[in-house]
C-alpha cells in the first residue's frame, strides 16, 4: 500500500508539473513577453511582484496576483486576491475577489461572492458580484481551457466505464501492446488512413451515404477510445498486473492529461495515442478470434505466455 501511495504521489506530481508552467520560464530571454500560462489543479497560484504570466487558472484553491497577468485570472473554487495588474478579466466562479490599493484590471471582475475593492484599485470593465454562473457561463469563462477540461472529464469517465465493463479486454490489449507494438502502430496508422477514404467513397453513393454518415459520427468515439486505451497502457507500466486496473488507469490518465495541457504537445500526443490505441484494439480483436473459438485450420494461435498471463487465459 505504501508503494502504491508513493506511485500515486509521483503521478500526481507529474500531472501538476505538466499542468503548472514554471514562472522561471518568464525570466529566460527566449520567453514570450506575455509569459507562460499558470494552471493549478489544487493549491495557490501566486504571481510574485516583478513576474509576468499569461492566463491564470486554478481549479481548486486561490490565486494571488502581485505581479502582472497578461490574460484572465480564473478560479473555479476559491478566492482571488489582486494587488498587481491583470490585463484580462478576474473571475471567481464560487469565491470572493479582493482588489488591493494597487490593483489594475483591464477587463471585468465577476464573482459568485462579494468583490471587496480598496481605495485606489481600478477596474476598466466593471464589477459584477454575487453572479450566478450557469453551464454556459463557465465555458465562456474558461475559453480555450474549456476544451481541455471537457476532454479530461470525458476520458476519466470513459476509462472508468471500460475498467468496470470490459476489464479482461483491457488486459488483453495491454498484453498485445507489449507483444506486438509495431504491428499495433502499423494497423493503427492504416486504419487512420483507410477509414476516412472509405467514408469518402461511400459518400459519393446514395446507397452508401447512411453508412458513411454513421462512420463519420463514430470517428470521435474511436479516437477517444484509442486515447483512453493508451492511458491504461501507460498506467500499467507504473502499476503492473494483477494489481488494481482502476489505479493503473488513473496513473495513465494523470500523465497524459498533464501532457495534454502543454501547448503544441497536446494535439500531437492525443493524435498519436489515439492512432496507437486504435491499432492495439484492432490487433487484440483479431487475435482474440482464435482464442476459445473458431479459427481456420492450420493457423496457429500466436500468443506468448506473457500475453496469456496478462489476459488471464
Amino acid at each position: 500500500m505504501s508503494r502504491g501511495l508513493r506511485l500515486l504521489a509521483l503521478s500526481s506530481a507529474l500531472a501538476v508539473a505538466g499542468l503548472s508552467t514554471s514562472t522561471a520560464w518568464a525570466q529566460e530571454p527566449e520567453a514570450p513577453p506575455a509569459g507562460p500560462d499558470l494552471i493549478v489543479l489544487s493549491g495557490t497560484a501566486r504571481v510574485p511582484r516583478g513576474s509576468t504570466v499569461g492566463e491564470v487558472v486554478v481549479l481548486r484553491g486561490r490565486a494571488v496576483i502581485e505581479g502582472v497577468a497578461v490574460g484572465d485570472v480564473i478560479v473555479l473554487d476559491g478566492p482571488i486576491t489582486v494587488n498587481g495588474q491583470v490585463s484580462g478579466s478576474v473571475i471567481a466562479v464560487t469565491g470572493v475577489v479582493r482588489l488591493g490599493p494597487g490593483a489594475q484590471v483591464g477587463g471585468e471582475v465577476r464573482a459568485r461572492g462579494t468583490v471587496r475593492t480598496a481605495a485606489g484599485a481600478h477596474v476598466a470593465g466593471g464589477i459584477r458580484q454575487r453572479t450566478a454562473f450557469t453551464w454556459r457561463g463557465p465555458v465562456e469563462v474558461f475559453g480555450r481551457f474549456a476544451g481541455w477540461l471537457a476532454v479530461t472529464v470525458s476520458t476519466f469517465l470513459l476509462g472508468l466505464l471500460l475498467v468496470l465493463m470490459v476489464p479482461r479486454a483491457l488486459d488483453t490489449m495491454s498484453a498485445t501492446a507489449r507483444a506486438a507494438p509495431w504491428w499495433s502502430s502499423g494497423w493503427g496508422l492504416a486504419l487512420a488512413i483507410a477509414l476516412p477514404i472509405a467514408v469518402l467513397l461511400l459518400a459519393v453513393s446514395l446507397v452508401g451515404l447512411p453508412l458513411a454518415l454513421a462512420l463519420l459520427s463514430g470517428f470521435g468515439l474511436l479516437g477517444l477510445l484509442g486515447y483512453v486505451i493508451v492511458m491504461y497502457l501507460v498506467g500499467r507500466l507504473l502499476w503492473p498486473s494483477p494489481r488494481s486496473r482502476a489505479v493503473a488507469f488513473v496513473f495513465g490518465w494523470l500523465i497524459l492529461r498533464a501532457v495534454g495541457a502543454v501547448p503544441y504537445l497536446s494535439g500531437a500526443t492525443a493524435g498519436l495515442a489515439a492512432v496507437f490505441g486504435l491499432g492495439v484494439g484492432a490487433v487484440a480483436l483479431w487475435r482474440a478470434r482464435s482464442v476459445g473459438g473458431k479459427h481456420r485450420e492450420g493457423k496457429a494461435v500466436v500468443w506468448t505466455e506473457a500475453m496469456r498471463e496478462e489476459a488471464g487465459l
